[in-house]
């Protein structure tokens, strides 16, 4: 048992009863005097408390405690022109987060809870989807692992290394694609998305008090290249529109808008055609359709009318609902560009090749250039385009990336005629209205 430095003695004294012995200045022993146990008691209390503060019980520590004490002030006298935090804070911070890393809560009960508070805040479905898929990734890798233990560094290594999980189709225009190894690992864009969800779902624990920090704040920061947007030629453009009224025109009308309208994809995949105003030349957008939640009208130009035209409907969906026909239609439209490229070069022209796939949000792209150019108020194209920032985004983005005579050509494009198959089309869906619905718009 280790030696007590505080003691309380009984003594044979004609005039005291009890003696309190303490450690005095210089390791030198000390005694008081009393008339009765209680105050004996009481003094040496407050003398244990003294010998704590003063750091004089270092006597009675075990041989670990002592090691660290020795440890810290060889430490502290190496940095002593930089010197750290104090020992107590270093400590408190530290038993803190053990304490954290104690917690019986995961990283996957974490990534339910965060999923489920998300969905109660009303997060689009896409937003959502996406949230789930980047958390999904490192719930797979740390999901039976504290929430709490996870580190700074173990983040920055899981956003570094992700590898793409979708392996790329290859192939010439018109041959049966050909899947190739998976890619080793994501693009920088992929890898900062990832990043961003880690970062929320981190956020949302420390609100909860599951964590005392978020390890994502100081992880690495991928840093995708600037680029200039991607978009289509007006000639690129017609050559789009005629494959599709030809081969699939059920599309026609979500491509029209999102080219001559410059509506954002899942914007045009959440409108009904109640919301076209053909004879104003008007898209009436609501606030439960568009990205920033507030409602915009949209102009219509008259080559997106012609578009819109044949195929018009008192409501429903503009586009099909399933992602698989749309990426099947599309499909189909691509692939007989590629071939007409083939054709091309077999003949020995020298043309540009149409892009498959297309540059990402090329139709959105397309309209800001070549309605900027044609009309030449930002104010309006940022209108239009739903931005709710200054004009001079778009001078920064889209100025310079192409000419006036192509601005002019754009909007020039109209369909080549009505298909065939879009008049039969129209025929089967009006034979399909029941009877009842009928009588109600002749009356």
């Amino acid at each position: 048992m280790p030696r007590q430095l505080v003691t309380v003695e009984e003594v044979n004294h004609p005039r005291y009863s009890h003696r309190v012995r303490f450690p005095g200045e210089g390791g030198k022993t000390m005694s008081k005097w009393f008339t009765n146990k209680t105050a004996a008691n009481a003094e040496a209390k407050t003398r244990r408390k003294e010998v704590g503060r003063e750091g004089l019980a270092f006597g009675v520590l075990g041989e670990g405690e002592k090691a660290a004490v020795e440890f810290w002030r060889g430490f502290m006298a190496e940095v002593a022109d930089t010197p750290p935090p104090p020992l107590l804070a270093i400590l408190q911070g530290y038993a803190e987060t053990w304490k954290a890393t104690r917690s019986s809560m995961t990283v996957a009960a974490a990534v339910d809870a965060y999923e489920a508070a998300k969905t109660s805040e009303g997060l689009r479905p896409l937003s959502l989807q996406a949230l789930r898929t980047r958390c999904a990734r490192f719930v797979k890798a740390f999901g039976s692992r504290p929430l709490a233990s996870i580190t700074t560094a173990e983040v920055s290594d899981w956003i570094l290394s992700l590898e793409s999980t979708r392996a790329r189709a290859t192939g010439k225009a018109g041959s049966k694609p050909t899947k190739t190894k998976q890619a080793p690992q994501v693009g920088l864009v992929a890898k900062r998305n990832h990043r961003l969800a880690l970062s929320g779902l981190f956020a949302f624990a420390k609100t909860r008090g599951w964590v005392k920090e978020n390890p994502v704040t100081d992880a690495a920061r991928p840093k995708p290249p600037k680029t200039r947007p991607g978009l289509l030629r007006p000639s690129e453009v017609a050559r789009f529109f005629a494959a599709l009224q030809e081969h699939a025109p059920a599309l026609v009308p979500f491509w029209s808008v999102r080219f001559f309208a410059g509506i954002r994809e899942q914007e045009a995949l959440r409108m009904d055609w109640s919301m076209i105003d053909l004879k104003a030349g008007e898209i009436h957008l609501p606030d439960t359709v568009t990205k920033t939640g507030h409602p915009r009208t949209v102009k219509m130009e008259a080559n997106l009318a012609a578009f819109l035209t044949p195929h018009t409907r008192p409501d429903g969906a503009i586009a099909p609902k399933a992602a698989m026909k749309r990426r099947y239609h599309l499909a189909k439209a691509h692939r007989a560009l590629q071939a007409e490229d083939a054709e091309r070069e077999a003949a020995g022209e020298e043309a540009r090749a149409f892009p498959v796939p297309m540059p990402a949000n090329a139709a959105r792209h397309s309209f800001a250039t070549f309605h900027l150019l044609a009309f030449r108020h930002a104010g309006e194209t940022a209108m239009q385009l739903g931005h709710g920032g200054s004009p001079e985004l778009l001078h920064r983005h889209y100025k310079g990336m192409a000419t006036e005579a192509e601005a002019v050509e754009f909007w020039k494009i109209t369909p080549a005629a009505a298909p065939e198959n879009v008049v039969a089309m129209q025929a089967a869906d009006a034979s399909a209205v029941k009877p009842e619905t009928r009588a109600q718009k002749k009356a």
